[in-house]
């Protein structure tokens, strides 16, 4: 365990050994014949690059991936030696990170492998590239009828070695039909590709929600995060294999005030107290993360219908799926607006809650500022007995 210097106001654990048993499991369930490339993306999903990425090599994984290339090179500056796939398209000039420090890059245009057939002729060697295409994400990747314009001036470029091709699915777990349509789609261009001599050692489709539903799509390699981080995917109850959960966030109680009912708390004064009670003080806000959320568009009218009843009862003094933190293992609710760096919860009906009591946070992983410090149980790397 790495311990955390002083006594930290809010902290993030990180359970290594979680990590790793988790990253085993998945290895297990695709099996043998099928890579595992285990996501990394976003500081490893808020639980540190570094650390998690040697401990998945080390229980299993075959590769790993990352959005920017910057953090490929942050993995080969600590020695980390396993393959490493870059999902975004390259900025001009980016070649270099991917030539330096032998990076596999994404290929989503013409222009970029024209980029990067350049630096590799100029450092006289061949750039492993993974070719992206776009069946219905709609960011980046060739479109269907892009890429057949493009074939003969993609492929003859000099210097890449086309060793994967990949696409992926927006809504494997909400919309099989759609998922079964890309993934047609995308084995009816390889198949193309490959009639004109054109092939890929590695195709992968899969994120964790359709490696889970579509076994038929695990292809040569599957590419792995919310598994790995004790996540089952949004709207799915179990997975057929153990999940341990891998990270929590804490901070302590810095005040105790009491409040008579009918007072109000917070910005705005938009919370009354409905009863006589005691609100805990907590060192921290939205700037540490805490409250913050995705804004999404209602997916249609049902979702529309719960999105405006939660807007009415809470309006009403009864918040639906009101935020919430955990004291001396009960459920606290967060009481007014979330403050920049001071958030209140009332413990009027909590035992032995004092100043210093520990307090674990409901909070999205990957916005949780880089400054709060990590605390690792378990060690990087280590495989469990």
């Amino acid at each position: 365990m790495f311990e955390i210097q002083g006594d930290p106001l809010c902290w993030v654990e990180v359970d290594l050994d979680a990590v790793g048993n988790n990253t085993a499991g998945t290895k297990e369930y695709l099996g043998n014949a099928v890579r595992l490339m285990a996501v990394v993306k976003s500081d490893a999903y808020g639980h540190g690059l570094l650390p998690v990425a040697r401990t998945v090599l080390a229980h299993g994984a075959d590769s790993l991936g990352v959005t920017h290339p910057q953090d490929g090179v942050a993995l080969r500056e600590a020695g980390i030696g396993a393959p490493v796939l870059v999902f975004r398209s390259l900025l001009p000039g980016e070649e270099d990170d991917i030539v330096n420090f032998a990076l596999t890059p994404s290929v989503s245009s013409v222009e970029q492998a024209e980029r990067l057939s350049a630096a590799a002729r100029k450092a006289d060697l061949k750039i492993s590239v993974h070719l992206e295409i776009d069946t219905g994400m709609g960011r980046t990747g060739f479109l269907p009828e892009t890429l057949k314009e493009a074939a003969d001036r993609l492929f003859s470029l000099p210097g890449l070695e086309w060793e994967g091709v990949y696409t992926h699915f927006p809504s494997a777990m909400e919309n099989p039909s759609f998922t079964h349509r890309q993934f047609r789609s995308f084995c009816g261009i390889v198949q193309e590709l490959a009639e004109q001599g054109v092939r890929f050692p590695l195709r992968h489709v899969c994120n964790s929600a359709a490696a889970l539903l579509y076994p038929e799509m695990h292809l040569e390699m599957a590419r792995i995060g919310n598994l790995l981080y004790g996540q089952t995917p949004g709207g799915m109850k179990s997975s057929p294999f153990v999940l341990q959960a891998t990270w929590s966030f804490w901070t302590r109680v810095i005040f105790l005030q009491k409040a008579r009912r009918g007072a109000s708390v917070g910005y705005g004064r938009t919370y009354r107290v409905r009863r006589d009670t005691v609100l805990a003080v907590l060192p921290l806000g939205y700037s540490d993360g805490l409250g913050l959320d995705v804004q999404r568009r209602p997916a249609g009218v049902g979702d529309l219908t719960k999105v405006i009843a939660k807007i009415i009862l809470g309006y009403l003094g009864y918040p639906l799926g009101a935020p919430h933190v955990y004291i001396n293992g009960f459920p606290a609710s967060v009481v007014g607006r979330t403050g920049m760096e001071l958030t209140c919860v009332d413990v009027g009906k909590i035992p032995d809650v004092a100043v210093g009591t520990p307090v674990r946070l409901s909070a999205k992983r990957t916005v949780i500022r880089e400054t709060v410090p990590r605390l690792y149980k378990g060690r990087e790397g280590a495989v469990s007995p």
